[in-house]
């Protein structure tokens, strides 16, 4: 198993054709997308059809794209490659993917053992003046960079090739020209050599349609008989909280009957209505608690009358107003509540 790309068990999206969306889990997203870039020229070589998933932004909003910080709605995932195609061909695709990509790395890695050959020569001297350990360090991670990318345009032929090196320039600055060269010493990459084995494995991995409908039904079934017992234990619940309070009651009953001489008449316990149990209810998310003002903060300290205005006690008792201040004659004016 290659630590490149994952791999997904493929499924059948329509008759006769499967799917599989791979994933390229590397840490650098540049070279995540040369993996994926490599993986397309490969399902193009093998005659599958191949698609980049898109994948939307969580922080999206009208107002962060128009006023905020002008977030995108999406991009396409380059982390993520759908190939799409008939059986045999996509588990031939899925065998010789693992080694194209592990060979094109071999590749890269072939190059950077060049260009620190070239750092350690004499002819590098000129254009190691003014480098240090860092900058160095630095070049030969974006070399690398170079080189595979220059590689994964080798593979889909959609580049020349390029030409021979050039003495007056940094190394760094002919990524194209090392990758030709331990291109030509590896004699290239075989996109159509695969191990049968393999194949026929991946191709019993694969999962029809039947099967992906049968595990879902699987799955509605196993929540439908996990409700149904939910809604036993809690019909059973209901019925041994309903019968304990009825014992509680029935004593009760039975002291007060016995002090009042009733307690043959009836049984108390046949004239209550039988037990109904409420449907369940929605489990709805808990807010976060409201902060509850203490008194000592709402009353200055010291204080033993608080005074209300009048607006104040009318925007909490909306409606109230003629009864809360009914008409009062002229001569009683001064003792009406102060405004």
């Amino acid at each position: 198993m290659s630590a490149y790309v994952e791999i997904p068990r493929p499924h059948e999206s329509a008759r006769g054709r499967f799917t599989a969306e791979l994933t390229f889990p590397v840490q650098s997203k540049r070279r995540a997308q040369q993996h994926h870039d490599v993986a397309w020229a490969l399902a193009d070589a093998h005659g599958l059809e191949m698609s980049t998933p898109y994948k939307v932004n969580p922080r999206w909003s009208v107002y962060e794209e128009k006023w905020g910080n002008g977030e995108r709605h999406g991009w396409s995932d380059m982390r993520r490659l759908r190939v799409d195609g008939p059986a045999r061909a996509l588990a031939r695709y899925l065998v010789a993917l693992e080694r194209v990509l592990d060979e094109v790395e071999a590749l890269a890695t072939r190059a950077v053992r060049v260009f620190g050959a070239w750092k350690r020569s004499i002819a590098a001297e000129p254009f190691l003046e003014y480098e240090d350990a860092s900058t160095m360090r630095v070049r030969a991670r974006e070399f690398r960079a170079d080189v595979l990318h220059a590689l994964a345009q080798r593979l889909g032929a959609r580049r020349r090739p390029a030409g021979e090196r050039d003495s007056s320039r940094p190394l760094w600055e002919q990524a194209g020209a090392v990758a030709e060269e331990v291109w030509a010493e590896a004699g290239g990459v075989d996109l159509e050599r695969v191990d049968e084995s393999a194949v026929n494995a991946h191709l019993v991995r694969m999962v029809p349609a039947v099967v992906v409908e049968a595990e879902r039904l699987a799955r509605a079934e196993a929540a439908r008989v996990e409700a149904e017992r939910l809604e036993a234990e809690r019909v059973e619940l209901f019925g041994q909280v309903h019968a304990a309070v009825l014992r509680e009651a029935d004593e009760v009953d039975a002291v007060r009957a016995e002090q009042d001489g009733q307690e043959g008449l009836f049984p108390v316990s046949a004239a209550r209505p039988p037990l109904v149990v409420p449907p369940a209810r929605p489990v709805k998310p808990r807010c976060a608690p409201r902060r509850r003002v203490p008194v000592a903060e709402r009353v200055p300290a010291g204080a033993t009358h608080v005074v209300i205005s009048r607006e104040q006690v009318g925007a909490f008792n909306e409606g109230l107003a003629g009864a809360l201040w009914p008409a009062v004659s002229a001569d009683r004016v001064r003792y009406a509540p102060a405004a």
